[in-house]
């Protein structure tokens, strides 16, 4: 598949994705939202890609959304004028969705991430900078408001009272402050960001596939979850869902013991 405003290549099983709509600074369009969720998707569908990398050309990582896109036409069927919201956040298959259900996901980041640029990290597995990386969260300053989840992802990552801080102020974070609070997980020397964050996913390359898919799941299904009771019966259920994969493969082929080498969406059983 060919893209016009990013980059896409696999190297030694991780899948690079990077950005390339420099004369925008990388904002998000309708067009760039498509092609890049497209590529997430094609990189999670091919068996010889086993971690992705998100990253970017030019000196920033995403300036956000850009609001000199659109108007587009409306959808005939549903009579929906699309933009870069409706595309990244449609319900059951949004960005942070795509993230979550994805192969290792690693953003690097060695610039500007700004609005949009800054949410869309949020989902990430694993986020590495570099250090002239800025990040914003401007959305009340522009009488806007934040999305792709961040309202819920980003506390997780640096607390309650941090995130609300951060939003409702709408202040910048260099690298520095953002390693320290969490939101970022490893600060790197200029330049080297992209590096950095393929040298990691293709660490993550030699975990099984399912196992990493059912441990994600669980690490979001867990998070949040009070009754410690709840946690362990959804660990079991993994357990469960693993040994049965494992046993398949064992007297042959099956669809969960494809699992083992696959890497559809895994699910933790919802509470009863």
């Amino acid at each position: 598949m060919s893209y016009e405003l990013l980059r896409y290549h696999v190297e030694d099983r991780v899948a690079v994705i990077a950005y390339d709509r420099q004369e925008r600074r990388n904002a998000w369009s309708l067009a760039m939202v498509r092609e890049v969720m497209a590529a997430v998707r094609q990189a999670n569908a091919d068996d010889e890609v086993a971690a992705i990398v998100l990253t970017h050309e030019g000196p920033v990582f995403c300036a956000g959304s850009d609001v000199k896109d659109g108007p587009h036409p409306r959808d005939p069927a549903t009579g929906v004028r699309p933009n870069m919201a409706t595309e990244s956040m449609a319900d059951g298959a949004s960005w942070p969705q795509l993230l979550v259900d994805s192969k290792p996901f690693v953003a690097a980041v060695d610039g500007p991430a700004l609005g949009a640029g800054a949410t869309q990290l949020l989902s990430a597995d694993l986020r590495i900078v570099g250090e002239g990386a800025v990040f914003s969260f401007p959305f009340l300053a522009f009488a806007a408001m934040p999305e792709l989840g961040s309202t819920g992802l980003l506390a997780r990552l640096v607390g309650f009272g941090r995130a609300a801080e951060i939003i409702y102020t709408s202040r910048q974070l260099d690298a520095r402050e953002a390693l320290e609070i969490g939101l970022v997980n490893r600060v790197v020397p200029a330049g080297e960001a992209r590096a950095q964050g393929i040298a990691a996913a293709r660490q993550l390359t030699s975990i099984p596939a399912l196992q990493f898919r059912l441990t994600k799941g669980l690490m979001h299904a867990n998070f949040l979850e009070e009754d410690i009771s709840q946690v362990v019966r959804n660990e079991m259920s993994a357990f469960r869902t693993l040994f049965r994969a494992m046993k398949a493969q064992k007297g042959g082929p099956s669809e969960e013991g494809s699992m083992l080498k696959g890497h559809a969406p895994v699910k933790v059983e919802a509470k009863s």
